[in-house]
């Protein structure tokens, strides 16, 4: 009896685990991979490399400029880059998720026997199942101004990891080979902050970096204007997640029962996912064209507006040039490597605006 009772207590507690399925009782996300006391730290080191690459964009894009219109292919070679808007927000989300399992697995069965006779007898099976699932996710959006520089921390050296310091660097980095030296981490003793490593050797600025002379590499080098692909947004996503549970089967097989089994199992996944979304100047009409929304076509000024009058009488003189206004902006401010005019693109159509859904259940 007391064999039965063991098995029922195993059983009773999967139910229990079950009975925390509730709205009242949640788990916190911040467990695991990333804990709550990491956060700050993490989310810092993020910052740091961004910062440190959009700092990097802006001083390749200035050394191309220079040299583009007569070296042109010296100036990609040298200083390829993505052309990062300054006056766009760029922005990176942190998302944490805990999903808790248990329950009674397809494994527990009941099969009561009864002997009729000594050649008949009789067997009832029972089978039953149960589970639970709680899923608990948590995100973090923040913004990053694209024209964010790096700041100098003139702090002392930190006592403990416990001392939070404000800049990234120590010392003000100003001249691209410093910004690159510090992006590929060879002044290690300067970073105030954790690297982040892409394939534990590269650091995650001076990755960004590589991957915007390659995106580049359709647009800035010369070619036909009708011919460029440009480069509107990068985005990131890094994604981890780590799984561990337990297992337990209890039978017993005596004259009756054949057997009586009981199998159980808990588990939890950790799920941790870091977007990172950087915007040029065209990034709005990327997303538009996900819609059909943007067009590349020239667009008219509004009839009866300033730049497009209606006439009613003939003024002396001659009537008023019908050209259109020169384009301006954030788009204007980028010169065409293969020569040529540039159309700018413009939205038609409202873009609809999609906030950080969570992650499907893995």
């Amino acid at each position: 009896m007391w064999k039965i009772s063991r098995a029922a207590a195993c059983l009773g507690a999967c139910f229990a685990m079950g009975g925390c399925t509730s709205l009242y009782y949640v788990h916190d996300p911040q467990t695991g991979v990333i804990t709550a006391g990491e956060l700050p730290y993490f989310l810092k080191s993020i910052r740091c490399e961004v910062v440190t690459f959009y700092q990097i964009e802006r001083e390749r894009r200035k050394h191309y400029l220079k040299i583009y219109k007569t070296r042109p292919e010296e100036a990609f070679d040298r200083f390829a880059h993505f052309d990062i808007d300054p006056f766009l927000y760029g922005t990176f989300f942190l998302e944490l998720k805990v999903t808790d399992t248990g329950g009674v697995g397809s494994g527990t069965a009941f099969d009561y026997k009864r002997v009729l006779s000594a050649t008949t007898a009789e067997v009832t099976h029972v089978g039953p199942t149960a589970s639970a699932q709680d899923t608990y996710d948590l995100i973090w959006s923040f913004l990053l101004k694209q024209n964010a520089e790096l700041a100098s921390d003139t702090l002392p050296l930190a006592s403990s990891p416990a001392t939070y310091e404000r800049g990234c660097y120590r010392g003000t980095p100003t001249e691209l080979l410093e910004l690159e030296a510090l992006a590929e981490n060879k002044y290690p003793e300067r970073a105030a902050f954790k690297r982040i490593t892409v394939d534990a050797s590269k650091p995650l600025a001076a990755w960004l970096r590589d991957n915007a002379i390659l995106i580049a590499a359709n647009n800035l080098t010369p070619a036909m204007p009708s011919e460029i692909a440009e480069p509107a947004q990068m985005t990131y996503t890094f994604s981890i997640q780590v799984t561990g549970g337990i297992e337990a089967k209890y039978s017993l097989t005596s004259a009756r029962w054949t057997p009586a089994a009981i199998q159980a199992s808990a588990s939890a996944q950790q799920f941790s996912n870091l977007g990172i979304y950087i915007n040029g100047p065209n990034a709005v009409l990327a997303n538009g064209a996900k819609s059909g929304s943007a067009s590349y076509a020239a667009k008219q000024p509004a009839l009866g507006s300033k730049d497009n009058p209606i006439y009613t009488t003939p003024i002396p003189g001659g009537e008023k040039s019908q050209e259109l206004p020169e384009s301006g902006g954030a788009a204007a401010r980028r010169p065409r490597a293969g020569g040529g005019p540039r159309t700018n693109g413009f939205i038609f159509a409202p873009v609809p605006v999609f906030p950080p859904s969570p992650t499907p259940t893995q």
